[in-house]
């Protein structure tokens, strides 16, 4: 049995599933499993990485690929957790790679430390090879809630399994529930350095578009209750990151998403989301670090955000500018 199982979903992803294998392919650790699982694709996806697998000396003895109906990132991922045979998982996305170090860099943490989850920065990659971003986190407390996608962690399977950690099958986010929840079951987690995923900036994909204008079916209440009702009854609760990281979400979808809506949407997200705000978090406005006072490790312009959109909330007038971005 492998240490580690790598899962990628897979659907239409063209030939970018070539370059994540290769990376996969070139790594210095090897005493891994792969899961590829193709949710239903209809291009060829299924046969492009079949062809690649059966030509790799490494990768054809150690992957397993698998086709099912069209269920969504969510369905296969979890899919792919039940059927991983490692003691730790690792997601990577099918049009991101990774650097030769990556998973040897994850794995001796695990190792070492025993960590439920080990979480580590990346770098945003543009199609002609430029670095857009680099995310670097620091050993601190807050440093974890910086990365909330499935990658660029390795969790321990028998933890996910034993506190019944899944990714919640939503419009939006389901990624942020998946580590939001696991972060709240544990204190064994380990935070390094390193930058060794490629996060490939693809402006095709569902992921750069779906967030681009507020519409009913991309509603972060029901992602944000789902998070809030599973977590609020846990004894370990980081009480203050938490109700600082749900604001800063709300923060990011906002200023992500207003510029082009239509002005009756924006009003209606806006009373939804700041009533369940109130209403869960009844005193939010008092957040320590939505002040002066920032979480070790956070970045100091989105902090900037955080704080000025919080206090023309509660002077009023945030609702008000919001809707200027309308249309």
């Amino acid at each position: 049995m492998a240490f580690l199982s790598i899962i990628i979903p897979v659907y239409n992803s063209g030939r970018s599933i070539i370059r994540c294998l290769k990376s996969i392919e070139k790594q210095t650790y090897t005493d891994f499993e792969l899961l590829v699982i193709d949710d239903g694709s209809r291009d060829g996806s299924y046969d492009t990485a079949k062809r690649y697998i059966d030509k790799s000396g490494l990768l054809k003895d150690r992957t397993t690929l698998l086709r099912k109906e069209n269920t969504g990132a969510a369905d296969t991922r979890n899919f792919g957790i039940g059927k991983a045979s490692g003691t730790y998982v690792a997601f990577i996305d099918q049009d991101d790679f990774i650097g030769r170090g990556y998973l040897e860099a994850y794995v001796k943490a695990a190792k070492k430390t025993s960590a439920d989850i080990v979480v580590g920065g990346y770098e945003r990659v543009a199609s002609d090879g430029r670095i857009i971003r680099r995310e670097r986190l620091s050993e601190s407390a807050w440093a974890k809630y910086i990365v909330t996608a499935p990658w660029a962690h390795v969790y321990r399977k028998s933890f996910l399994e034993k506190n019944d950690i899944g990714f919640l099958k939503t419009g939006l986010g389901e990624d942020v529930y998946f580590n939001m929840v696991a972060y709240q079951y544990t204190d064994k987690i380990k935070v390094i350095d390193n930058e060794d995923y490629k996060w490939f900036f693809n402006e095709n994909s569902v992921s750069n578009s779906k967030q681009n204008t507020i519409n009913i079916d991309m509603n972060p209440c029901e992602l944000l209750s789902a998070i809030y009702d599973r977590v609020s009854s846990i004894d370990t609760i980081e009480s203050e990151f938490f109700e600082y990281y749900i604001m800063r979400y709300i923060c990011w979808y906002f200023l992500f998403s207003v510029r082009g809506s239509r002005i009756e949407c924006i009003t209606a997200m806006y009373n939804a989301v700041f009533t369940g705000l109130k209403a869960r978090f009844p005193s939010y406005r008092h957040n320590r670090y939505v002040g002066l006072k920032m979480p070790k490790g956070e970045n100091v312009k989105y902090h900037a955000f955080v704080v000025g959109f919080y206090f023309l909330e509660r002077i009023r007038l945030l609702k008000p500018i919001l809707k200027m971005f309308g249309v």
